[in-house]
């Protein structure tokens, strides 16, 4: 398969996991929102289970505005065909490493250098 067929097929990846995210987000949101009523109710009275699922809901939202930043900005960056490009070096990023992580911006050399230089130099530990 050509890297134009591979990069279409890592679009439509993409797009299905928007899709997924924006349709599970719609069930966490409506969750959030029955918890956020019955916290008003005055016989309720979990109050520690009740924040625990609230900080829990509300983490789970952010995660998933995340990756839909994520995802839109490689939608992006192939709708200005420059995906798949080291934004450092320039260079090809390989296949096998868009298709495990489709938001990469950096070839694995350049992402390794970058994660060393906001980790601390040279002497940090980089992370698996």
């Amino acid at each position: 398969m050509t890297r134009v067929n591979e990069l279409l097929k890592i679009r439509q990846l993409l797009q299905r996991r928007r899709r997924e995210i924006l349709t599970v987000s719609l069930g966490t949101h409506r969750e959030l929102d029955a918890l956020k009523e019955q916290e008003k109710d005055p016989e309720y009275e979990e109050g520690a289970q009740s924040e625990l699922a609230d900080y829990t809901l509300s983490s789970l939202v952010e995660a998933q505005r995340r990756e839909i930043m994520l995802i839109d900005a490689a939608l992006r960056r192939m709708d200005e065909s420059v995906f798949g490009e080291c934004v450092d070096c320039g260079i090809e990023i390989p296949l096998d490493r868009l298709e495990a992580m489709p938001f990469a911006i950096r070839c694995e050399e350049d992402a390794t250098s970058h994660e060393l230089e906001t980790r601390g130099g040279r002497m940090a530990t980089p992370s698996l």
